[in-house]
């Protein structure tokens, strides 16, 4: 009887076993059809993106020229090519900057979409910005070019093709379209230049270039001289001084009083007159000061806040020579 109860009970748990293993079995299939499915989507996309981004073939300058094989002459590329050789503007021939041509011929006579080893400038086929930017700086080098290693441009992959042309007239080089050029990328320079402030760079009386080396320079800002006021005086040569009364603030940075781009107060200030002058001068306007006294009637009160950070307007109607002052009595800059 006891053996009959175990055998029974053996039966139950083989039963209950196979039960689960049915059980399990859809879950495990599930399981692999979707790691499957994860393999093909990811093979799928891999896919489609190799052949949306070809690989780069040549890391380097050197190597892609090596591939090029032997030169064929700019009349073998015309032959092609005639609109871009009909405006070339630039003194070079073609193989000087795309590199040899003829394994390229090769290549696209047998697959047009192969462009083989040549330096494309525009494109899906381009190289990458390193490559492109070396065949421009093994001629363009030295002088106002010196600093472009360092520069912020360079650091950010901007590439020399990026502003300018060489098939057609180069719009970043013309003074009257230069500023066009750079706002595509500095937008919030183009929107200062609209306030009621300016310096005359929508006239294109004064140019970006004018200020910056747009290939590096070795002051802040990539301006060409070696700080900021160095840069204004180039132009407002009447406040460099010396003086026989320093303003302190001028002699430092003029940025601190001006917004170089454009202002919505006048002179490009960086805040109306008062406000301006309180941010150093800060007891000016406080009561019993000798400006208070003078120009304020603190009897009454309705008049002391109205006029408490407007005395006469501004406070250059009297400390006119705030940029510094030669005259023997002009330590406050009033004359």
């Amino acid at each position: 009887m006891i053996l009959n109860r175990s055998m029974e009970g053996n039966g139950a748990t083989q039963g209950y076993q196979k039960s689960q293993a049915a059980q399990c079995w859809p879950v495990v299939i599930r399981w692999y059809a979707g790691v499957a499915t994860l393999l093909l989507l990811s093979l799928f996309t891999a896919y489609a993106t190799a052949q949306e981004q070809p690989p780069v073939r040549f890391e380097t300058l050197e190597a892609l020229i090596e591939a090029g094989g032997e030169t064929l002459g700019a009349e073998t590329c015309a032959d092609c090519h005639e609109d871009y050789a009909e405006n070339v503007n630039h003194r070079n021939e073609c193989e000087t900057c795309h590199g040899a041509g003829e394994t390229h011929v090769e290549l696209m006579m047998e697959d047009e979409d192969d462009t083989g080893p040549v330096v494309t400038f525009y494109g899906d086929s381009m190289p990458p910005v390193e490559i492109r930017n070396a065949v421009c700086v093994n001629c363009h080098k030295g002088g106002s070019l010196m600093h472009w290693q360092s520069s912020a441009h360079d650091s950010e992959d901007i590439a020399c093709s990026d502003c300018h042309t060489v098939h057609r007239p180069g719009v970043v080089m013309e003074r009257t379209t230069q500023a066009e050029s750079c706002y595509r990328c500095h937008k919030k320079i183009r929107a200062q230049t609209y306030q009621a402030s300016t310096h005359p760079i929508r006239e294109s009386k004064v140019i970006c270039s004018d200020c910056h080396n747009p290939h590096g320079g070795p002051g802040p800002a990539q301006l060409k001289q070696m700080s900021i006021n160095d840069n204004c005086f180039i132009c407002h040569a009447e406040k460099r001084g010396p003086f026989l009364w320093e303003h302190y603030p001028v002699s430092e940075d003029c940025s601190l009083c001006h917004r170089v781009h454009g202002s919505i107060h006048p002179a490009l200030l960086t805040r109306q007159g008062p406000q301006l002058c309180q941010q150093c001068h800060a007891n000016i306007g406080r009561q019993g000061n000798r400006h208070v006294r003078r120009f304020l009637d603190f009897d009454n009160p309705d008049d002391a806040r109205r006029k408490r950070f407007v005395v006469g307007m501004n406070c250059a109607n009297c400390h006119s020579q705030v940029h510094g002052s030669n005259h023997p009595s002009g330590a406050n800059l009033l004359r």
